[in-house]
């Protein structure tokens, strides 16, 4: 679909103009900081899922600052692999973690024909930027989501921001906030195995995880 394909070239040159602003940054990523970030991170931590020997696909995965949170935390996975639309954030992964025995690909998720190539699926930030005109945002979560889920074989987990939004925090014209009942509801319709986390502090706006578990 044009549209579609509209908007991942847009998310490409936003992501783009912002590296080559502020280079290796979590700024880079929309992210207000690295403390907040590691935050976000530690809500997968908590929730009761196993990553040790694991296989891991990191969707959105901007420099595999995820994979990095995760060595720190001395989880050892089987194996990670990266997707990210925008190249030039993947060749800066790659460069970062060559060390490291990982995957870094530049992958369209709403293009792609692969099935079931990870355990675990991780997408954070992916599906915050307000689409406006341009495409129904649900519409197109809900598009991101079931192929995302497709690409794993036990878990995916994707972050949104909360339409319940806090007092102390204005609302933002440039990004999308998330029904935590309709995102359920939806991944209801993919799984009977269905979490809803949105119990965390707010980082510094109040966000949720939903963790769909293939039946």
């Amino acid at each position: 679909m044009q549209e579609l394909k509209e908007i991942s070239k847009l998310t490409i040159e936003r992501y783009t103009q912002r590296y080559k602003k502020l280079g290796y940054d979590v700024k880079s990523l929309g992210w207000g900081s690295i403390e907040q970030q590691e935050y976000r991170f530690l809500q997968t931590l908590d929730s009761n899922i196993d990553f040790d020997n694991k296989s891991l696909l990191d969707i959105g995965c901007g420099f595999g600052d995820y994979f990095t949170f995760l060595q720190q935390n001395k989880i050892n996975l089987s194996n990670y692999m990266g997707y990210d639309l925008n190249p030039e954030l993947i060749n800066e992964a790659k460069n970062l973690h060559k060390e490291n025995i990982v995957y870094f690909e530049v992958e369209n998720i709403l293009e792609t024909q692969k099935k079931e190539i990870a355990d675990i699926g991780v997408m954070f930030g992916v599906l915050n930027f307000n689409l406006k005109d341009k495409f129904d945002n649900f519409e197109y979560s809900m598009q991101f989501i079931e192929n995302a889920f497709n690409l794993v074989n036990e878990v995916l987990i994707v972050d949104f921001l909360s339409d319940r939004l806090c007092a102390e925090y204005p609302k933002e014209d440039f990004v999308y906030y998330h029904s935590p009942s309709k995102i359920l509801e939806f991944a209801l319709s993919l799984s009977n195995n269905v979490v809803l986390k949105h119990n965390y502090s707010a980082i510094p706006q109040k966000e949720f995880m939903i963790f769909i578990y293939k039946d």
